[in-house]
C-alpha cells in the first residue's frame, strides 16, 4: 500500500526548516505524496496577525513547486473557524482510502499535543512522523508527551528502513536527523528589523515576501 503524508501548519511564511527535514522524511518512508495544508484560521495562532490565507498558500505553492511529489491543498480555505487539525485530517482521510496515512509535524508541535483539540482521536487516525527541532528532542520531548504516546514511539534514522508497526497500530515515528535552525518567528523579526532572510526560505518565497511587502509593517495594495 502507498504511503500519504499530511503536513499541516499556519507557514507563516514556509521556509527551509520545513521544506530540507520534509524532503528527508519522504525519501526515508518513500512517500507518493506529501501533501501540505496551510491552516486558514489555526486556533492556537487566534488572536495573532497572521498573513493573508491567500499569500500563505501562494508562498506554499511557489516553495513546493520544485518537487514532483510535493502537493498544497486548499482544504481548509473558507472553513467556519477556527480550524482544527482534527478535522481536517478526518476530511483528507475520507478521500484517501487506498493510502497508509502519515501526520507530519515538529517536536516543537509534539511536545504540546496532548493541548491540541480532540488529539486522542488525532493520533489514531495516521502515524505520526515527528521531526526534529532544536527546541525540544530525547528525554525532554518524552516527558512531555501523553504515556499513550510514549509507548508507540519509534526511532528512525535518516534515509535508514522503517520498520512497519504492529498491525492495527499507529505509530510514533521519531525521525532523527539534523535540526534546521530557523523558524518563521525569526524570519518575521529579522523582515521587521530589515535584516536579510534570503538564505532562510526558497528564492520564490523571498520575491513574494518582498513584492508585496510581508511582515514588513506596512500595508499592500494601494
Amino acid at each position: 500500500m502507498k504511503r500519504v503524508a499530511v503536513f499541516g501548519g499556519s507557514f507563516d511564511p514556509v521556509h527551509l526548516g520545513h521544506l530540507v527535514p520534509t524532503v528527508g522524511a519522504m525519501e526515508t518512508f518513500g512517500f507518493s505524496q506529501v501533501v501540505f495544508i496551510p491552516a486558514y484560521d489555526p486556533p492556537h495562532k487566534r488572536g495573532n496577525l497572521l498573513a493573508p490565507y491567500s499569500h500563505r498558500f501562494a508562498m506554499l505553492a511557489l516553495a513546493t513547486q520544485p518537487y514532483e511529489r510535493f502537493y498544497v491543498s486548499d482544504l481548509e480555505m473558507g472553513r467556519p473557524g477556527p480550524t482544527y487539525t482534527v478535522d481536517t485530517l478526518a476530511a483528507f482521510a475520507a478521500g484517501c482510502h487506498d493510502a497508509e496515512l502519515y501526520f507530519l509535524l515538529g517536536s516543537d508541535s509534539f511536545s504540546q499535543i496532548s493541548t491540541w483539540h480532540r488529539w486522542e482521536e488525532l493520533v489514531d487516525m495516521a502515524h505520526l512522523v515527528v521531526l526534529h527541532r532544536a527546541t525540544v528532542w530525547g528525554e525532554e520531548l518524552a516527558s512531555k508527551i501523553p504515556e499513550k504516546l510514549r509507548q508507540r514511539r519509534i526511532p528512525v534514522k535518516l534515509f535508514a528502513p522503517v520498520p512497519d508497526p504492529p498491525p492495527g497500530t499507529k505509530a510514533v515515528y521519531l525521525l532523527e536527523h539534523e535540526p534546521f535552525p530557523v523558524s518563521a518567528s525569526l524570519i518575521r523579526q529579522r523582515l521587521a528589523a530589515g535584516q536579510t532572510i534570503s538564505e532562510l526560505v526558497p528564492p520564490e518565497v523571498h520575491r513574494w515576501i518582498v513584492k508585496y511587502g510581508l511582515y514588513h509593517q506596512r500595508p499592500y495594495g494601494c
